[in-house]
């Protein structure tokens, strides 16, 4: 089986976005770090807004060469790059230096057709000129990729082919986020022209789903309780804090949830029941998500077995390869 291990690289959204230090160079070097010592190719998806908010503010271009820094040498190693857009970033101030984000723009569809395409076309332009090879693939920021129809002639101007947005079974409609993939093809994989969640066979692009999985109450309190009781290894390198509407900590703790497989922090130990469940179904491949300002000691260390583990009987892959 195909593994593709995806990463958002990007700041936190919250009250507090982080340091680009602990955020994003850190936790990546120590990803790109595992990766060389596995041989295997990881697939980024750096948050195109950030970087061009960078480039208006002074203050911010150290950091923002650092990134490029980083971006050019994972390129240069092999990885992949995808676009990644987190469209609140147009309308983001510097003061005093930190971020405030309105996200009442959090989603392209926050703007008009007009708008959004130019945006999209904007990032993909600027993310290319950084890269030896041209985008193909996208993720839209929150999973929110619905409608995808007003941005859809820039996608194509833009290269891309792929989307990694969607997630069987997921829906959030609290605000900010907006999708709902609880209705999707009965495939590993389908094209589509005006939602990543409808198969159309004659469909320019191809979506290329986040593995999902049921995650119990009692996983909740087991990510909880470890957190309080050994901090050291639980908490995340990123020092920011997350945009709200992700669900209230009793909601977690009293119903299971359908949500993406990833390799944050304590979700990473369910990695090895995720790769068992898509080899039960006859999947060809498993695409798994992550965030570097999510790692953790612990979530390192569970990857790094992981990888280690299945490296010899399966393969290591960048997402627009699992086909």
């Amino acid at each position: 089986m195909k593994i593709a291990i995806t990463w958002d690289y990007e700041l936190f959204f919250g009250d507090r976005s982080g340091s680009v230090e602990q955020c994003m160079l850190e936790p990546t070097d120590r990803l790109l770090s595992l990766a060389g010592k596995y041989q295997i190719p990881f697939t980024f998806f750096p948050d195109a807004g950030c970087l061009i908010k960078f480039e208006e503010q002074a203050d911010c271009h150290q950091a923002l060469e650092q990134i490029k820094h980083q971006i050019r040498s994972w390129d240069a190693k092999g990885h992949e790059t995808g676009l990644h857009i987190h469209p609140h970033w147009e309308k983001s101030i510097w003061k005093e230096h930190a971020w405030i984000h309105d996200l009442s723009a959090y989603k392209l569809s926050d703007f008009s057709a007009e708008e959004a395409s130019r945006i999209v076309e904007r990032y993909a332009s600027y993310m290319n000129s950084l890269l030896s090879q041209p985008m193909q693939s996208y993720r839209a920021g929150g999973w929110c990729a619905q409608p995808f129809a007003p941005v859809a002639e820039a996608m194509k101007k833009g290269g891309i082919r792929y989307d990694s947005s969607v997630y069987k079974g997921g829906k959030n409609t609290t605000n900010p986020y907006q999708y709902d993939f609880t209705e999707t093809p009965k495939a590993s994989h389908w094209k589509f022209t005006e939602d990543p969640a409808v198969l159309d066979l004659e469909g320019a692009f191809t979506e290329i789903p986040i593995a999902s999985m049921n995650y119990s109450p009692l996983f909740f309190w087991k990510l909880f309780v470890l957190g309080r009781l050994n901090p050291v290894k639980h908490k995340p390198i990123g020092n920011g804090l997350p945009a709200k509407g992700g669900g209230s900590k009793k909601e977690l703790l009293t119903r299971s949830h359908r949500l993406c497989v990833s390799a944050d922090g304590y979700f990473s130990t369910q990695l090895n029941r995720a790769l068992r469940k898509a080899k039960q179904a006859n999947e060809p491949f498993l695409v798994v998500i992550g965030h570097p300002k999510a790692l953790t000691p612990f979530g390192l260390k569970t990857l790094e077995s992981f990888i280690a583990k299945h490296s010899i009987d399966h393969e290591f892959v960048t997402l627009s390869s699992v086909l």
